[in-house]
């Protein structure tokens, strides 16, 4: 094949790579060949790069395409991040939390009368006002989503809905009988499995029957959610949305995660999430954390 079939070729997949006569290329945002048009996940998913609180965020093409035409304005969207500003969001310097702005404090979507979280969302939204949602386009510094308030329970217990994701989070777990706040893994993740060949774990008797998540049920909801264990992804996500600045933090070392670390001896240690600074650790399973949940709610 000759050279300048060869660059014909290529420019025929322009929607990916952009030709010259000189047979130069100049990379583009993805796109999808049949159409030409930009690939979804590139239009959704909000770019990371730091921002000024309140700035308009872009999602990844848009700060693809601004940035290959020299358009991305350096004092609102920065490559080079500012020392004094782009941090992980713990000392709200660039970012506006929840608890900083004010929590909700009028009890709402606590009946089991409502038909729907979505009608549960409604009765916070009028209850509380601007205390029942968290717009992270608005009070975050990088690709914060929006999170509205599903139930403030006895003026205590708050569960929120990461509206990106449309997944629920509950407030810290407390057993109401023998008022625990911390669990061992196998209780928070529901598991009553036997030891295997490559697992040290005795699940079956460090659960003692204790589902904590899984048999999640607050009286006010019932059913209408169903809860288990976060994955270490699911934090991830959740901490990409602006879950650290919209939850109450825990108050001890950290939260479990459903997922197990693979290189740990006899599969015997877990991921946990700290919600003081977005980061992991991991811990023994038969070691103590706090827990918090996430739903699917019945909508």
């Amino acid at each position: 094949m000759k050279a300048s079939q060869i660059l014909i070729g290529m420019c025929l997949l322009a929607t990916i790579v952009g030709c010259n006569d000189t047979g130069n290329q100049t990379r583009k945002p993805v796109t999808d060949v049949s159409t030409g048009e930009l690939e979804p996940d590139s239009q959704t998913i909000m770019s990371g790069i730091h921002r000024e609180k309140g700035a308009t965020q872009l999602n990844y093409a848009e700060e693809i395409t601004k940035t290959l035409a020299n358009d991305l304005p350096g004092a609102i969207y920065r490559p080079v991040p500012d020392i004094e500003k782009d941090d992980e969001g713990t000392d709200g310097v660039n970012v506006n939390t929840r608890s900083s702005l004010g929590r909700p404090k009028t009890v709402c979507g606590a009946t089991g009368t409502f038909n729907g979280i979505n009608a549960r969302i409604a009765d916070c939204a009028q209850k509380n006002g601007a205390a029942a949602i968290w717009e992270g386009p608005r009070y975050g510094s990088s690709g914060e989503g929006t999170w509205q308030l599903v139930a403030l329970l006895d003026s205590t217990k708050e569960i929120w809905m990461d509206v990106r994701t449309g997944m629920v989070w509950s407030d810290t777990i407390k057993n109401m009988e023998s008022g625990a706040i911390e669990f061992n893994w196998c209780k928070a993740a529901g598991t009553e499995t036997l030891p295997t060949p490559t697992s040290s774990i005795d699940c079956n008797a460090e659960a003692a029957g204790e589902k904590v998540c899984t048999n999640l049920i607050y009286d006010e909801i019932g059913t209408q959610i169903e809860w288990r264990l976060p994955t270490r992804n699911d934090f991830l996500q959740a901490d990409l949305d602006g879950l650290r600045f919209v939850l109450k933090k825990e108050t001890s070392n950290g939260l479990w995660t459903a997922t197990i670390k693979a290189g740990s001896t006899g599969r015997s240690e877990a991921w946990i999430y700290q919600s003081s600074n977005g980061t992991l650790i991991s811990g023994e399973l038969t070691t103590t954390r706090q827990v918090k949940c996430i739903g699917t709610p019945r909508l």
